[in-house]
């Protein structure tokens, strides 16, 4: 899929204005801007054949996505909060983190093969997974230690030759 990704380095006026709901991420498609980036990954992973066969593979994908999103949201809280960030994200790895984990690989186990998080084949649950654990890998590299489901579809994503391309070329940046 061929896409321009294009990062924002100043983020006010006419950039601001322009955004759909004045905030980023979204996404142009065919000339129309989709806020919300848990609404425009599901319109790319159906285009493409990620969203999981079917209406009830579709359903469990959907579940991953939205307790991984439970994991995200608990991080953003810490980074964008008012408490101090450094003691913030301790105690989010020491405790917030671990309880979405735990979660996560649950859900996992009930609805996947090895390497993946729904069925056997990759789904943009595995993205959405792989994308935030990267991060938070980047806190703490022990992390993940307890999760070998969630550690297999990390695996999993990493070595897809597309995926694995992508990820050395895109630019490094905090979120």
């Amino acid at each position: 899929m061929a896409f321009e990704d294009e990062r924002v380095s100043n983020w006010s006026g006419p950039t601001k204005a322009d955004a759909p709901l004045g905030q980023l991420p979204y996404l142009t498609v065919d000339g129309v801007k989709i806020p919300q980036s848990l609404a425009f990954a599901r319109l790319v992973a159906k285009r493409f054949n990620l969203a999981g066969s079917g209406d009830l593979e579709q359903a469990k994908t959907d579940a991953v996505v939205d307790t991984v999103s439970d994991l995200q949201n608990a991080y953003y809280s810490v980074i964008f909060g008012k408490e101090d960030r450094k003691s913030g994200i301790e105690k989010f790895l020491a405790e917030d983190a671990i309880s979405h984990l735990e979660k996560i690989e649950k859900i996992i186990t009930l609805f996947s093969s090895e390497g993946y998080s729904v069925g056997s084949s990759l789904t943009w649950s595995d993205l959405y997974l792989f994308e935030i654990t990267s991060t938070l890998l980047g806190l703490n590299s022990n992390l993940l230690d307890k999760y070998p489901r969630i550690q297999a579809v990390g695996k999993t994503v990493e070595s897809h030759e597309k995926i694995a391309a992508y990820l050395k070329s895109r630019p490094q940046t905090e979120f």
